[in-house]
């Protein structure tokens, strides 16, 4: 037979999730989700295979794919550490760190040799303090911007102005202290946002959001016919209702 006429040969799944192993190692993280994809169809009880995609998904900086394939890893294999581990990644990769920390101590409880994994737990601690003194240090900025900024128009009013609006020196103080406060809110404010805005990466993508909705719009269910109560009553005699 020629063999240019022979059918491709189809790969095994074990050989796919080794194409899509050596993919990640070359950085082409798009090919390798398509080799882990079409294993994953070959075998979708492997939670092998949605772990390595969720690694290669997190790469791709697609947290929301990277955390339901993390979680199904979880789902199918409970006793797995990696797959905790998996998960607790894309959390702290989207700003969660107290969610990563948990995840992270699952993992560690399963794996309690694991050195990578105390390394990670540490590694998040400390970014979850320098979080929380960067914030501290924002607020504490803001508020010290508008003392001085206060104090700074107090002093031009009285130096700058024939009738000073704030002359009385009570005046003065409430005003700078009024200024300071209103830094403090902005600071708070500002650091209240970043707060929210951690896990936003986590959200799904519009295109999965419009493709739901569209099958909402589709699937309508089906309307029973409306009848009056004679014909009601009539269907109930007839055993049809």
């Amino acid at each position: 037979m020629d063999e240019s006429k022979k059918e491709p040969q189809t790969l095994s799944v074990e050989e796919l999730k080794n194409k899509g192993n050596e993919c990640v190692k070359d950085g082409k993280f798009i090919e390798a989700v398509l080799h882990y994809t079409h294993a994953i169809k070959m075998d979708p009880s492997n939670y092998v295979l949605y772990s390595n995609r969720s690694f290669a998904f997190l790469k791709l900086d697609q947290h929301y794919l990277s955390l339901q394939d993390a979680n199904e890893t979880v789902k199918l294999q409970p006793q797995w550490a990696k797959g905790y581990f998996r998960r607790a990644e894309v959390e702290a990769a989207s700003g969660l760190y107290d969610e990563a920390i948990v995840s992270y101590t699952i993992a560690l409880k399963l794996d309690p040799q694991n050195p990578k994994l105390m390394e990670s737990i540490k590694n998040i601690t400390d970014m979850q303090k320098q979080k929380i003194q960067s914030n501290q240090n924002t607020i504490w900025i803001c508020t010290c911007l508008g003392f001085i900024v206060g104090i700074a128009v107090v002093i031009l009013d009285y130096c700058c102005t024939t009738n000073p609006t704030l002359g009385h020196p009570f005046s003065m103080v409430a005003f700078s202290i009024a200024l300071a406060g209103l830094g403090w809110s902005i600071g708070k404010s500002v650091t209240l946002m970043n707060t929210w805005g951690a896990g936003k990466s986590l959200q799904p993508p519009e295109e999965l959001i419009g493709s739901d909705n569209a099958n909402k719009e589709t699937a309508q269910p089906e309307k029973k016919p409306k009848y009056s109560k004679a014909q009601a009553r009539q269907r109930f005699k007839q055993g049809r209702l």
